[in-house]
């Protein structure tokens, strides 16, 4: 299988990374991604990213953490245990307000951690894979996907044009 082949453009320089990304996306190659220190301002662009569902998510489970409250408060304080505090009626809305709002954004922090390591695949017991070391420090790697019809010599002289200081092919462990 070529699927798992890899050709790493290692570079120095943030916007050396982005115009030689920004070359091989214009010219037809299988950019797998861009590995780096920190975010590259407008990289996601360039490899055509879509935009994250991850607000669609928040929202989701703060929904639900209000539901989740009001349904604990009107049980507890109109049908379980009544008691009449100053005269306020059972269900009074107003007096909700904080422990509903706690309770939103404790369902929205817990959920978005789930999400996150459910989505990153980051489970317990699992190895994670490094492109390459120096990425944690200060280097960036372009990965790009060889395939059976891709002309690595070009895509490796289009790397080195593009001023990349190290090339190399990888084999990815699926």
């Amino acid at each position: 299988m070529d699927n798992n082949k890899l050709m790493l453009g290692i570079y120095n320089n943030p916007d050396t990374t982005y115009d030689a990304t920004e070359y091989l996306v214009e010219n037809g190659y299988d950019v797998k991604d861009v590995y780096s220190p920190f975010a590259i301002h407008g990289i996601e662009r360039v490899l055509k990213i879509k935009r994250t569902r991850l607000s669609v998510a928040a929202f989701v489970f703060a929904m639900l953490g209000i539901a989740s409250a009001i349904s604990l408060i009107m049980y507890t304080g109109y049908f379980d245990w009544q008691i009449n505090i100053g005269g306020k009626p059972f269900m009074h809305l107003p007096t909700y307000v904080p422990i509903t709002f706690e309770l939103g954004v404790l369902f929205t922090a817990f959920g978005l951690v789930g999400t996150f390591f459910i989505v990153n695949r980051m489970f317990w017991g699992r190895n994670t894979d490094v492109i390459d070391i120096r990425v944690t420090d200060d280097h960036f790697v372009i990965a790009i996907n060889i395939h059976s019809n891709t002309d690595v010599k070009a895509l490796e002289r289009s790397l080195i044009d593009n001023g990349a200081i190290e090339v190399r092919e990888r084999i990815i462990e699926l």
